[in-house]
């Protein structure tokens, strides 16, 4: 029996996606949204980031959005219907200090103490060691840089023991994104078509058999998937039946019942090992998900 590592976290979204004219194979986005966009409905004005595992993630205030962004001037209006495709998974925080060269962000502090942290990515403060230590890497008119956060906020944050080092040396990451910060991954896409039922997923390494109908240069009909633990399958129906997938030994995950032309996300958490899925429709529709 396989044992699920504190539990197992599974969001099911679905969206309609438009089938190919053609047999060529297609990995769609969730509501067609490129993974990095920030998006609002046509009903709200609260902005989320549109993460790489096809998720999205809510600014909590203005101060957390504008240390990512300038301005709201790329923010893209969708509609309502489209919103409610994209599941939520969690809140923004902080962009991390990127370098001694001036500061990039804010700094932190809490209610209920006097230190002042410094966000470090991975949702992660680092608490400052002392005055002296915040004038050498920020300058002396560092606290114009320091924020309250509210209480609400705090769980979304770790805060980490000790306090930061005095030669500490922050790394310029100028690419950084939202998506480095939460540490997410690309949702990993899964093919559902027919003639016969079958999934295909990218074979990235190229080390699949090709065994005739079931197969192209880059997709095999029994599939092989790799997943980071807590990354999302996206599992895309290019079938004419509405299709349930699930693990198969334990039941540990399903997708529900996907209609034809819709997309499933799922956000597994699962202990790395190898399971083996199916289609509940068809036991010879089969593949394994690699985690780890």
């Amino acid at each position: 029996m396989k044992k699920i590592i504190l539990s197992l976290a599974i969001v099911a979204v679905s969206a309609m996606i438009a089938m190919p004219a053609s047999a060529a194979l297609e990995f769609p986005t969730v509501a067609d949204i490129e993974p990095g966009t920030l998006i609002k409905s046509a009903a709200s004005s609260t902005v989320y980031y549109f993460g790489n595992d096809e998720l999205r993630y809510g600014f909590p205030n203005e101060a957390t959005f504008f240390t990512w962004y300038d301005d709201f001037n790329s923010v893209q209006t969708i509609a309502v219907s489209e919103m409610d495709m994209i599941a939520f998974s969690g809140m923004v925080t902080y962009r991390p200090q990127l370098g001694n060269e001036g500061a990039t962000t804010r700094l932190l502090k809490l209610s209920t103490g006097s230190e002042v942290y410094v966000p470090v990515g991975s949702n992660m403060l680092a608490a400052v060691k002392n005055v002296d230590n915040a004038n050498a890497m920020f300058g002396e008119d560092w606290t114009g840089l320091v924020d309250m956060l509210p209480n609400e906020f705090i769980p979304h944050y770790t805060v980490l023991s000790g306090v930061l080092a005095d030669d500490v040396i922050f790394i310029d990451l100028n690419d950084y994104t939202i998506s480095d910060s939460i540490d997410l991954f690309s949702a990993t896409g899964v093919m559902m078509y027919e003639d016969p039922l079958r999934f295909a997923a990218i074979d990235e390494d190229d080390d699949l058999e090709d065994d005739g109908d079931n197969c192209t240069e880059s997709y095999c009909g029994y599939n092989v998937l790799t997943v980071s633990q807590g990354g999302t399958i996206k599992f895309v129906n290019y079938t004419s039946e509405t299709l349930t997938v699930r693990e198969s030994d334990d039941n540990l995950f399903t997708t529900g019942k996907i209609e034809p032309e819709e997309i499933i996300v799922l956000t597994i958490d699962l202990e790395p090992g190898e399971y083996n899925f199916r289609a509940d429709e068809d036991w010879d529709m089969m593949g394994v998900l690699i985690v780890e």
